[in-house]
């Protein structure tokens, strides 16, 4: 049997980016530069090229706007935001997400989203593995102190018992 594969003209058709590429209809009033892709390409490749601590300052200056909404989900994409912060403006885009274009959610998803989402993904399974870690390595503490208090209880019978036998053999002698 021959899968069925589309022709190169029905995937363009799907994802074909034309001049007026746009995330909004109808963008809100405070959504700037709404067609201006070079925009957030530009504030994508700045927020790259600085540290978490400074992106972390300018995520604190943003408001709940789908603008800024939108900025701080840029701010967040680099490997070196911590998990929570990650998250949160994931959560915030997400609100803002299906009010974009069919063709920038994809857009978004194919250059951005998916990656993030398995990045996050990642980061979550890790902080579940390292909590396990932690809690096994407590339990493994608390039974080598449970161990070494037997030891300790059978060296004292054993030494109880060759006080004992010593005395049962003086006895008989």
């Amino acid at each position: 049997m021959k899968k069925e594969v589309p022709d190169d003209s029905e995937i363009h058709a799907e994802t074909a980016l034309d001049g007026t590429f746009c995330f909004y209809e109808k963008a809100p009033d405070d959504f700037l530069y709404n067609c201006d892709v070079k925009h957030w390409v530009a504030l994508w490749v700045d927020a790259s090229a600085q540290p978490w601590s400074q992106r972390k300052q300018t995520l604190d200056t943003l408001t709940n706007s789908d603008y800024d909404r939108f900025h701080a989900y840029i701010l967040t994409l680099m490997n070196d935001t911590p998990y929570q912060d990650k998250l949160r403006a994931q959560l915030a885009f997400n609100e803002i997400l299906p009010k974009l274009t069919s063709q920038s959610r994809n857009v978004i998803d194919v250059i951005a989203g998916a990656q993030n989402n398995q990045l996050m993904q990642f980061e979550s399974a890790l902080v579940v593995l390292e909590k396990e870690n932690t809690s096994r390595g407590e339990k493994l503490v608390t039974l080598q102190n449970e161990i070494d208090s037997l030891r300790k209880k059978l060296e004292e019978l054993l030494q109880i018992e060759a006080t004992l036998m010593d005395k049962n053999r003086s006895t008989q002698q």
